[in-house]
C-alpha cells in the first residue's frame, strides 16, 4: 500500500528571513503539462515537489518543509500502472532509503540471472566496501541514494501483477543550493543531478552570447546508442526492428533501460541509473525542461529551448510546448515540465523561429490537402462549403463503398481481345455519369 504524504511546502533562506513556498501554486515558477495526444489514454506521469534529505541542504527544524527541488517525468510502456507507480513512490525513496537497504538491492539484481552473480552497480562497489570494513557512513552520497532507490523501486514493482509486460521510464532532476538559498535566487549556486533511465530527456537553457543555446542533461537509453548496445550483448539479447523501423531489444522493448519489463530484466534491461552532476552559477541558466519522447520525437533540444523564451511563465511554456508537438503531428502521449532559473529575465534569441515556422506551414498545407467524399442530396449542385453549413443531410461517404457503386455492373464482363484480360471498362464520361446518378460529388476538402 502506497503511503500518501502531505504536500510540503519549499523553504529557502534569505537575508528577508524564510520563506515558504507551496510550488502547487506558483505557476511563474514551474509549469506542467500532459496530453494524451492521439492515443486512447495517457500512460506518461509526471510529479514535481520539494524533497527533504538528510545532510544535503544547511538543516533547520522546520519539519514541515522541504529544500531540496525535485522534478519526474514517467513514460509508461504497455499501460500506465508502471508509471503511476514511479510518480507516488519514487521521489519518497530518494528521500527515505537507508544502507540497510543495500543488501536487498544488490542481491535482487544478483537474481536477475548466472551472468549477474557477482553484479554490484558502479555507483554502489563504494558503499558496499565500506559495509564489508563495517564502516558505516553517516550519509549516503548523492549517488548512492538515487541509485538504491531507482533499484528499490524497480523491486518493488517485481512483486506487482503487471510487472512483466508494463514499464516505464524516468528522468528525474534534484535542485538545490547548499546554502539553503531559493533555487530562483542570482545569488544562488545550484547542484543539479540528472537521474534517467530509457529516453525522457532533461533540457537546460543556457544564459550566453549565443542568445541562450539549449543543453542536454542525459543521454538517451535506445539500442543505437554503442555503449547500451554492447552492455546488453553482453547479456546474450538480440536487436531486431518492428514495422515502424524502430530497434527493439528481444523484440520487445524500445529502451535499453526501464522500470518493470521484468520479462526482459536478465537480459540487460535494467533501472540503473545514469546520473550526472552539474553545477550552476546564480545567472548562467534561464530554465531546465523535462520532458518525455512525445516531444523529443518531433522537436530538437534547441527548438524547445526557443519555444520557452518567447513565454511569459513556465507554466505558459509548458502548455505551449505540449500544443507545438501536437501541431507537429506527435502521435505519442507529451509530457513537458518548465522549471524557472536565475536567468529567466535575461534576454534571449529565438534562434529557431524561422524553422520552426516552415515546419509549421509545411504541415498545415498538408493538412489542408486531404482528400473528401461528400454524400448531398441527389442532383445536388450547392458548393462543398455551401453543404458544410447549410444541408444537414451532407456527410462523409467510405470510399471503397462509393468505388464499389460505381464500377460493379450486372452485366457479363466484356474480355478485352489485345490483352486477353476480362473485366469492367469505362471511360471517364461513364464514371462521371455514375457518379452524377449516385448522388455523390468529388472534392477536395480543406
Amino acid at each position: 500500500m502506497i503511503e500518501i504524504k502531505p504536500y510540503p511546502y519549499y523553504v529557502a533562506y534569505t537575508e528577508e528571513g524564510t520563506v515558504r513556498v507551496d510550488v502547487r501554486k506558483s505557476p511563474q515558477l514551474i509549469g506542467q503539462t500532459t496530453s494524451r495526444g492521439t492515443r486512447g489514454y495517457n500512460q506518461d506521469r509526471a510529479e514535481y515537489r520539494p524533497l527533504r534529505i538528510p545532510g544535503m541542504v544547511a538543516d533547520r527544524k522546520d519539519k514541515t518543509s522541504a529544500q531540496i527541488m525535485y522534478l519526474g517525468v514517467y513514460d509508461g510502456h504497455g499501460g500506465e500502472s508502471c508509471a503511476e507507480y514511479l510518480k507516488q513512490v519514487l521521489h519518497s525513496h530518494i528521500e527515505n532509503v537507508t544502507t540497510a537497504d543495500l543488501a536487498s538491492v544488490v542481491n535482487n539484481m544478483r537474481n536477475y540471472g548466472k551472468d549477474w552473480q557477482t553484479y554490484t552497480p558502479s555507483a554502489l562497489q563504494g558503499l558496499e566496501s565500506a559495509l564489508h570494513r563495517r564502516q558505516m557512513p553517516s550519509f549516503l552520497t548523492i549517488e548512492e541514494r538515487i541509485t538504491l532507490a531507482f533499484l528499490k523501486s524497480d523491486n518493488d514493482i517485481k512483486n506487482l501483477r503487471w510487472s512483466d509486460n508494463q514499464g516505464s521510464t524516468a528522468c528525474t532532476v534534484l535542485l538545490w543550493d547548499s546554502e539553503g538559498l531559493p533555487f530562483w535566487s542570482h545569488d544562488s549556486q545550484l547542484n543539479l543531478v540528472v537521474s534517467s533511465v530509457g529516453d525522457s530527456k532533461a533540457i537546460l537553457c543556457n544564459v550566453d552570447e549565443h542568445g541562450g543555446l539549449a543543453t542536454a542533461l542525459n543521454t538517451l537509453h535506445h539500442p543505437g546508442v554503442r555503449e547500451e548496445r554492447e552492455r546488453l550483448q553482453r547479456h546474450g539479447a538480440f536487436f531486431s526492428r518492428d514495422s515502424f523501423g524502430e530497434e527493439r531489444a528481444m523484440a520487445r522493448v524500445a529502451n535499453t533501460r526501464a522500470f518493470g519489463d521484468w520479462q526482459v530484466k536478465r537480459f540487460g534491461v535494467i533501472a540503473e541509473p545514469e546520473i550526472r552532476h552539474y553545477e550552476v552559477q546564480g545567472d548562467e541558466a534561464a530554465f531546465l525542461i523535462v520532458v518525455s519522447d512525445g516531444l523529443t520525437g518531433v522537436l530538437t533540444d534547441q527548438e524547445m529551448v526557443d519555444i520557452v523564451k518567447g513565454c511569459s511563465d513556465p507554466d505558459r511554456a509548458a502548455k505551449k510546448l505540449v500544443d507545438t508537438a501536437e501541431r507537429l503531428g506527435s502521435d505519442d502521449n507529451m509530457t513537458a515540465q518548465v522549471l524557472r532559473l536565475p536567468g529567466w529575465e535575461q534576454p534571449m534569441k529565438d534562434i529557431t523561429a524561422e524553422h520552426r515556422k516552415q515546419r509549421l506551414e509545411s504541415i498545415d498545407q498538408v493538412k489542408n490537402l486531404r482528400g473528401s467524399m461528400l454524400v448531398g442530396p441527389h442532383g445536388g449542385s450547392s458548393s462543398m462549403q455551401e453543404s458544410l453549413h447549410g444541408a444537414p443531410s451532407v456527410r462523409l461517404a467510405k470510399p471503397e463503398r462509393l468505388l464499389k457503386r460505381i464500377f460493379t455492373t450486372h452485366q457479363r464482363p466484356k474480355r478485352d481481345t489485345s490483352t486477353g484480360a476480362q473485366g469492367l471498362q469505362l471511360t471517364v464520361a461513364q464514371i462521371q455519369q455514375r457518379v452524377r446518378a449516385s448522388g455523390h460529388r468529388l472534392t477536395l476538402g480543406c
